[in-house]
This record gives structure tokens, sequence and C-alpha cells, in this order.
């Protein structure tokens, strides 16, 4: 059987730099935004509804997880567009904003 490469014949290849360096402190991630409608104080108090507490829950503190499930300007106005992403969903709250 022959061989292609020569096993005792040093390997010998360029090494290129790197087309560009990266900065040492990389920027933040750019993230949609929670909501468009609510900030992070107004799921805080939506939270402190929700346990029927006197004070509110502050930004840090908050114990729910509230997720974005549709956005009417991303995913669409149509009612089943909200059934599809919504139907069979637990502990909805729904904000519209007229």
């Amino acid at each position: 059987m022959k061989r292609i490469a020569d096993p005792n014949r040093p390997i010998s290849s360029i090494i290129l730099p790197p087309r560009f360096i990266l900065p040492p402190i990389l920027p933040m991630r750019l993230t949609e935004p929670f909501s468009t409608i609510i900030n992070e104080e107004h799921a805080a108090e939506i939270a402190s509804w929700i346990d029927e507490k006197i004070t509110t829950y502050s930004t840090r503190n908050n114990p729910y997880e509230f997720r974005l499930l549709i956005r009417g300007s991303r995913d669409g106005f149509t009612a089943d567009i909200f059934w599809n992403l919504c139907d069979k969903k637990e502990n909805v709250i729904l904000i519209i904003k007229v």
C-alpha cells in the first residue's frame, strides 16, 4: 500500500496571523427589550399584586419570571396567531396598550 505522506518528512505549514484582534473588553450583548409597554418596575408591581402584598417587590427580588409570549408588531395581531402562541399556557397575564 502506498503512503501519500512521508512519515519521516516534517510537516510544514504557514500559520497566518489573526484577521483582527478582539478588544480585551467585549461590548454588552444587545438583547430585545423585555417589553415596550411595561418595564421591570411594572413587572415588580404586578408580582406584588399576584402575591397580594402591600409593599411592592423591588426589581432585584421579584420572585416571578415574566416572558414575552407574543408581540403584535413582531408576530401579528390576528386571533389565530394569539391562540397559536398563547393557548395551553399556564399563569398568563395579558397586557394590552390601546
